[in-house]
């Protein structure tokens, strides 16, 4: 049932089953699956049904970096959080992402893309999108990719009947959660606070933290503080190899009508480089993105061009507008979002602005290095290569890329992925949880969502978030059976 009381449900003195903090995408799609098996769920939600300003105010944090990054734009505190202004995207990580590809760089995950094979296809069900479409080569070096489209899926929209009608899941909303208690091994208690600043303890057997991308490690990180250390067995990487998918503008080209390029509704076509150029080139995986340019941004782009390549542009000029059998010259702007790689300088730490709540704010130290300028360039260039060989058209880079130069702030400059902060491993000096999502050294906290991500690869995380919520909750349930 949806209940906004936070009292009523403490005044019960209940034991449940499981206690869910966040009601995103990980944390509906846990508490549907354990509910369905008749566990008796708990889920707290910091925000109420809609955004209100006050409560989104507690999404602020401070940020430590020369690109900007606005953790309150990016994250909505309410029903379905950040679900609700999501655009859709939807692509599964590689294989190759979850395996070594780069000597000295830390993106290998402690699981293989075969462990969430099976919960594909009920996740691709969730998020209304149909099955993986086949790639297709170009060149040795570059295969073309399609981009899937969720209507987009709003969480608490589409739940909302269930979380009505549900016997067994309780839903609280305005339940801010501060505190995790330890004894023994195992959160005996949590501490949740309502709107009007009241203080309440609830108990459950298992306690799965869904709070997003930050929040998870926020949360951690102050619990950790509050019990003396207690909390995660080695600290050491709690907060850290935090990551984001960086997206800028790359530069732009110009094609003929033989560059075997499919536009989607977005005006998209989407290349990625083969897993045996990434090893071979010392890059990481990048999603690079024709985008269409009208007739008149052609001709400019064109025009541009000449100024590097003379006859090469007079060339295009005279082609562009009209066919010559089936060629017609189109410009496009080439954009890109890659995976960053995971350092344990960009982190969350603990500010020392406090919320409403006493709880510190989140501080964030992010920045971008060369090996992610290398991925980017590299990306751009093999296009270029592989166009020209093909005598498909040409490419344009911008200066700051070809040139080392500064970081452009006035580009997109991130997708509002957050990754990271409780990595995934199996070693507990290397990481934050196990991977099966368990707090290392804990029986009985457990974190999901795109935090435990220990490479990110360059796909949109809201499809692998959902694989690994199914798995996490199925895990539980084999536990308990």
């Amino acid at each position: 049932m949806l209940t906004q009381s936070l009292p009523e449900v403490a005044q019960g003195q209940r034991l449940w089953d499981a206690c869910i903090i966040g009601s995103g995408p990980a944390g509906i799609t846990i508490a549907r699956r354990l509910s369905a098996r008749g566990w008796r769920v708990l889920l707290l939600e910091a925000g109420q049904a809609q955004v209100e300003p006050d409560l989104q105010a507690d999404q602020r944090g401070l940020v430590m970096s020369d690109l900007p990054l606005d953790p309150q734009v990016s994250r909505l505190r309410c029903l379905g959080g950040s679900s609700n202004h999501w655009g859709g995207f939807c692509q599964a990580l590689d294989p190759i992402d979850f395996e070594p590809k780069v000597a000295g760089l830390p993106t290998e995950w402690p699981i293989r893309a075969s462990d969430l094979l099976p919960w594909a296809h009920e996740a691709e069900q969730i998020l209304e999108i149909g099955p993986t479409p086949p790639t297709q080569a170009y060149g040795d070096q570059l295969r073309i990719v399609q981009m899937r489209y969720s209507p987009p899926v709003q969480f608490g929209q589409k739940y909302r009947g269930w979380m009505e009608r549900d016997p067994t899941t309780v839903v609280v909303l305005g339940a801010c959660v501060t505190d995790l208690h330890e004894r023994s091994g195992t959160i005996r208690s949590i501490t949740a606070t309502d709107r009007l600043g009241r203080r309440f303890e609830l108990r459950s057997r298992q306690v799965v933290l869904c709070c997003g991308g930050i929040e998870n490690a926020r949360l951690l990180l102050w619990a950790h503080a509050r019990s003396g250390g207690r909390i995660v067995s080695d600290p050491t990487t709690l907060g850290r190899y935090w990551c984001e998918h960086p997206h800028f503008t790359l530069g732009e080209a110009v094609l003929d009508g033989e560059a075997p390029f499919t536009y989607d509704a977005w005006n998209l076509a989407w290349l990625m480089p083969q897993p045996h150029a990434i090893r071979r080139l010392g890059m990481l995986n990048i999603g690079l993105r024709l985008v269409r340019r009208s007739r008149e941004t052609t001709q400019q782009i064109i025009h541009r061009l000449a100024c590097s390549a003379p006859e090469l542009g007079q060339h295009l000029m005279r082609q562009a507008g009209r066919r010559v059998g089936r060629r017609l010259v189109c410009g496009v702007l080439l954009r890109a979002a890659w995976e960053q790689v995971p350092r344990p300088w960009n982190r969350i730490v603990l500010s020392h602005e406090l919320d409403r709540w006493g709880v510190p704010r989140p501080e964030i130290h992010w920045r971008l290095d060369e090996q992610d300028r290398h991925t980017a360039r590299t990306g751009a260039t093999l296009l270029g290569a592989e166009l020209a060989r093909r005598g498909q058209g040409r490419v344009r880079i911008d200066d700051w890329l070809r040139a080392d130069a500064g970081w452009p702030v006035d580009d997109e400059t991130v997708g509002n992925h957050h990754m990271g902060g409780t990595r995934m491993s199996r070693d507990p000096h290397e990481g934050v949880v196990d991977p099966n999502g368990k707090v290392h050294g804990l029986s009985n906290l457990h974190v999901a969502g795109s935090s435990v991500f220990p490479g990110c690869g360059a796909a949109n995380p809201t499809l692998t978030i959902v694989q690994l919520a199914l798995r996490l909750a199925d895990h539980l349930i084999g536990q308990h059976t």
